[in-house]
């Protein structure tokens, strides 16, 4: 990452490209993975019914950060004041140093697992320390300014995978019907789905803040994320039922591509978490102005490095629902102040007391629907109900949206 990154203007290719590899992950194959009990048909359907729904939502935070041009979290300001954007801060810089510590996680435990059976050699922390290397090098030397090095680790991440899937439906047959115990319903995998594209909702316009269309660029980056996205987590749940295989390692060896799996290991780490690190950092220069950003990006790195070696965090069901409760009622009220009700913007004040209680309700709301009404897309009825109580405050309370 350079200092002058801020005045790089990027192209609806470059940014599609980005979001492309973004969508390319360990993280992304492994929840479609979760989706077996569905079976294929009906675990397709809420692929595809989740990555629109979270399309739509992306694409309206990218639209502001495009038209504001400002990173994620300086946009918050627009509904919880200066004060409220630094919470919100806080709270994104905590999800994505998890997120980029969980990654770390699950890409050196497959790159592990694959490098045990094929070549019989084990060593999880190098391969730990050398994803952590590569994200390093990508946030300095590469990242925008090199940006033809990643698109064509891209294209050649997107080639690899299409290969695995085209085997996979080609050597391997899987029955449409669920594999295992009917745990998860059809709303539960939608909810899985919207969850893992809200992850990215704090992130989006710290990109598309310097796209050189307002609209098309959003658009682009959003067609990325959810074509590839949808892609990845169909092939987690056509590896799940076609092989029969409990962990990823096991499903990509069994696919045939050995060497081409430990790449698509390495780099779609690489590619998805340098964005991670590199909003943490924008996140972080919200609350304080960090002049040599490039170090701190290293720093966020090293730091994430450390919570991998030494924390558990592998679990990802749980912080995906934990980000969910956070950002669904944080945008629901954002995007209803700045889409429906284009209320004036609250950036110069400190707080907006109605919006951060309103906040605290849906966050808390959100937990209770999770054990309440499990069967539903929590996301879904926390934008609803947060969206219509921000509409109720705004006629009972007027001098809020002044």
């Amino acid at each position: 990452m350079s200092e002058n990154t801020n005045t790089k203007k990027l192209s609806n290719i470059s940014l599609f490209l980005i979001y492309s590899g973004a969508a390319i992950s360990i993280a992304e194959i492994v929840t479609g993975a979760i989706l077996a009990p569905l079976g294929f048909l009906k675990g397709v359907s809420a692929i595809i019914t989740g990555h629109l729904i979270g399309g739509i939502l992306l694409y309206l935070a990218a639209v502001m950060g495009s038209v504001m041009k400002k990173p994620a979290m300086e946009c918050t300001r627009f509904s919880f004041g200066i004060f409220g954007s630094y919470l919100f801060s806080a709270c994104n810089i905590l999800q994505l140093v998890g997120w980029t510590a969980i990654m770390m996680i699950q890409g050196s435990a497959v790159f592990d697992q694959i490098s045990l059976m094929v070549y019989g050699y084990s060593n999880p922390v190098l391969w730990m320390i050398i994803i952590a290397s590569g994200i390093c090098v990508w946030l300095i030397l590469l990242s925008r300014h090199f940006s033809i090095i990643n698109s064509t680790v891209v294209l050649l991440l997107l080639t690899l995978c299409i290969t695995i899937g085209y085997r996979l439906f080609h050597t391997y047959a899987f029955s449409s019907a669920g594999a295992g115990e009917q745990t998860l319903t059809f709303w539960q995998g939608v909810e899985l789905n919207i969850a893992m594209c809200l992850s990215w909702l704090p992130l989006i316009a710290d990109y598309t803040q310097h796209a050189r269309s307002k609209y098309a660029g959003p658009l682009g980056s959003v067609i990325g994320y959810t074509v590839v996205g949808s892609g990845m987590f169909t092939l987690g749940l056509a590896l799940a039922l076609s092989t029969n295989v409990a962990d990823l390692a096991g499903m990509l060896v069994l696919s045939g591509l050995t060497v081409g799996s430990l790449f698509i290991v390495l780099f779609s780490t690489v590619t998805t978490t340098y964005l991670d690190v590199y909003s943490a950092c924008d996140s972080l220069v919200n609350i304080y102005p960090v002049k040599r950003k490039n170090l701190m990006s290293i720093f966020l790195c090293v730091f994430s490095l450390l919570l991998a070696l030494f924390l558990p965090m592998e679990g990802i069901e749980p912080f995906l629902y934990g980000i969910g409760s956070v950002f669904a009622p944080l945008y629901a009220i954002l995007f209803t102040d700045y889409f429906l009700l284009r209320s004036r913007s609250k950036e110069k004040r400190k707080w907006s007391v109605n919006n951060l209680c309103l906040w605290i309700s849906g966050f808390i709301l959100y937990h209770v629907m999770q054990n309440v009404v499990a069967g539903a897309s929590s996301s879904i009825l926390i934008f609803i109900i947060v969206s219509a109580g921000s509409i109720v405050l705004s006629r009972l309370s007027p001098e809020e949206r002044s």
